[in-house]
């Protein structure tokens, strides 16, 4: 936004006319912007080097701007929001760092608050056209295959955890060690349950979830939604009503045994299906590191964008080229 500044003082620059009419000239006739007297700058040659330095960056900011303002013309609750969010973790980050709120927006190359929250915006627009339009290109036949197979009903279980007991000063063979015998010791906890052990009493014996233990392993009515490791929630939500793991569910916390003891009906199709769209377009992107790159060429494309520049129109070629190639050094 720095830049951006720049590029709007430019524009005035070389537009402005002064209040007898008469606008700045070298002795070339160029439009000048500094006069000294062993000779000037002209606008010219000052947008010149601008473009090329950074000039790209800040063009399409100025451009997805315009387009974006055009899309999303009120600001909406949830991207006050994000804003504030934003903000929240930029202060976090000043204090960590023993700096200043002041300083941290100056290093991120921002003149003050205004213009580090015009970024801001301007990114959580972006993603919300991005989603947009990523999820205007699944098909219904694809939202209602993942209905089929991945949306449930709530569901009721129980759990015991059994965690490796391991410290930093462990050998990474001790460490695998300690893990072999956690999977050991769950295991035999599933035999005590194939021979009519009480889940309950199992889980306050052994469990060391803290949390649970007492009540038996309890962790009431949970949704595809809630805040647990992946593996856990694959493993219950396929498992059926009144059955628990017949082999040890393993994730970054330990072994678990899980058992369903409830659940509710699924969905209907219509009251979720935005949800499939937004959990679609979430993986989509995240599978595919430079769809987000390519999106925003499309949308960019149907507002009719014409760089008229061709030096600037090359860059920006290449400057989008180069975007979706780090993507992808990054996504590897």
């Amino acid at each position: 936004m720095k830049n951006l500044k720049k590029l709007f003082v430019l524009a005035i620059l070389v537009t402005v006319v002064t209040g007898c009419g008469k606008i700045p000239t070298l002795k070339n006739g160029e439009e000048a912007v500094v006069n000294t007297n062993k000779g000037g700058v002209s606008a010219e040659d000052l947008y010149q080097k601008l473009k090329t330095k950074n000039g790209t960056a800040v063009m399409i900011d100025m451009i997805d701007t315009i387009i974006l303002n055009d899309m999303y013309k009120e600001e909406t609750d949830a991207e006050k929001k994000y804003i504030e969010e934003q903000v929240a973790k930029l202060k976090s980050a000043a204090e960590q760092y023993k700096s200043t709120y002041s300083a941290m927006i100056k290093y991120y190359g921002f003149e003050n608050e205004k213009e580090l929250k015009e970024y801001f915006s301007l990114t959580y627009k972006r993603n919300q056209a991005v989603n947009k339009y990523v999820g205007k290109s699944i098909k219904e036949k694809e939202l209602k295959k993942y209905y089929e197979k991945e949306v449930y009903g709530d569901i009721k279980v129980k759990h015991i955890l059994i965690s490796p007991e391991t410290n930093d000063e462990m050998t990474t063979e001790e460490k695998n060690k300690a893990d072999e015998n956690a999977k050991k010791q769950a295991q035999s906890i599933i035999t005590k349950l194939n021979n009519g052990g009480d889940f309950d009493k199992l889980a306050k014996e052994y469990s060391k979830d803290t949390a649970t233990a007492s009540k038996g392993g309890d962790l009431g009515w949970i949704s595809t939604d809630e805040d647990f490791v992946q593996e856990f929630l694959d493993a219950a939500f396929k498992l059926e009503k009144g059955k628990y793991s017949s082999s040890p569910v393993k994730t970054t916390h330990g072994y678990h045994i899980i058992y369903k003891t409830d659940e509710k009906e699924k969905p209907k199709y219509d009251s979720v299906k935005q949800d499939i769209i937004d959990k679609l377009v979430e993986e989509k992107l995240k599978d595919d590191s430079t769809l987000y790159y390519d999106t925003l060429e499309e949308i960019r494309k149907d507002y009719d964008m014409d760089i008229v520049d061709s030096d600037l129109s090359k860059l920006y070629k290449e400057y989008m080229k180069n975007l979706i190639a780090n993507s992808k050094n990054n996504n590897n």
